[in-house]
């Protein structure tokens, strides 16, 4: 086993962007690693039932000898062994992102010598995270540039507090292909489109959502989108919005949750004040897609450049963790304002035997 990289699990962002990071490097670059001070500097520290779920998934995925994996654990070491395919199920076992532990899995599994099929238990639809569907639309269509194949299925939606939704996923072996990845001009908008979903709600939450944003739409620069309104099954009850804009060489989305209290009117608005914004600029993806392209990216092996519309300290932080990984990164444009991520190509692009 080569050194382990070293890694400070409370710089940065100082959350769970480091250890998913390190986790989906490790098991393609055969490198191990151990991260101290776990979210140190979070008012809960160490890991959490989310991030010892992909901890423990990720092991699965790779064989890898693992110290440290437990609720609270302020300190973690992963040493890799080779990814192999297979059938995998994943039970996070409280509202935790379903999408975080997918996005740990998939870059890896993409490199084994087969196909594999995962099953995910958990929250499908909760904050700080991307939702399934911004998972499957905006995240799957991006990945695909780069040769991964995915099919995304969602048997029953989660919301938070209580989750217990679940996502099926086929993984198949990445196809190589030459040259990097080019996201950095979007080129001319294709389409916008809309998804509106509910579950156990009693009134048309769904078309009032739909309804608000298409109205905004309309007004500030008469767009219409291709809207999409979904009846979810759910164990409880619960709303999103997401909004995509489409373009020949780049994407964004932005996706809301409903809340307690608010109008499905003013998510609805709110939701396409968002695409409006991002419309104004002339970036290719939006701030939440830059850094989950970082990993597969690095993966592919090829490199790329993207822009997007706002510079994020996640985003910073997934280029210094690609660095130690020996994949150097870079991030031009300060945060908050209009930047992007470059990656070079990696060495070693062979996939995992």
């Amino acid at each position: 086993m080569s050194r382990l990289v070293p890694l400070d699990g409370a710089a940065g962002e100082g959350g769970g962007q480091i250890l998913r990071t390190a986790l989906a490097l490790a098991a393609v670059t055969g490198q191990g690693f151990e991260i101290t001070r776990i979210r140190a500097n979070r008012s809960r520290p160490g890991l959490r039932p989310q991030h010892v779920a992909a901890v423990r998934a990720m092991a699965m995925v790779c064989n890898a000898r693992v110290g440290g994996v437990f609720d609270g654990s302020p300190d973690l070491r992963f040493e890799p062994g080779p990814v192999t395919p297979g059938d995998f199920r994943f039970e996070i076992g409280t509202a935790g992102s379903v999408s975080l532990v997918l996005q740990t899995v998939i870059p890896a599994l993409a490199t084994a010598s087969g196909p594999s099929r995962v099953a995910v238990t958990g929250g499908t639809h909760v904050p700080a995270s991307p939702s399934f569907h911004f998972l499957a639309g905006p995240w799957a269509a991006a990945i695909e540039r780069l040769g991964f194949r995915v099919r995304f299925q969602l048997e029953r939606a989660g919301f938070y507090p209580p989750g217990g939704g679940e996502v099926r996923v086929e993984v198949e072996p990445i196809q190589r292909r030459a040259g990097p990845l080019a996201m950095e001009e979007r080129g001319a908008m294709l389409q916008v489109r809309g998804l509106s979903g509910a579950a156990r709600v009693k009134s048309p939450v769904a078309e009032r959502q739909r309804q608000a944003a298409a109205e905004r739409l309309w007004e500030e620069r008469r767009l219409e989108a291709a809207w999409e309104t979904l009846p979810l099954n759910a164990p409880s009850p619960g709303s999103f919005l997401m909004l995509e804009a489409v373009f020949e060489n780049g994407h964004a989305g932005f996706s809301l949750l409903g809340e307690g209290g608010q109008r499905p009117e003013a998510l609805g608005d709110r939701a396409a004040r968002m695409l409006l914004k991002f419309l104004e600029g002339e970036s290719a993806v939006d701030p939440f897609l830059a850094d989950q392209l970082a990993v597969p990216i690095a993966v592919a092996g090829h490199g790329g450049r993207v822009s997007t519309s706002a510079v994020t300290l996640h985003l910073e932080t997934v280029a210094e963790v690609l660095t130690a990984f020996d994949v150097p990164a870079r991030i031009w444009g300060r945060l908050a304002v209009p930047g992007g991520l470059e990656v070079d190509p990696r060495p070693a692009a062979s996939p995992s035997s």
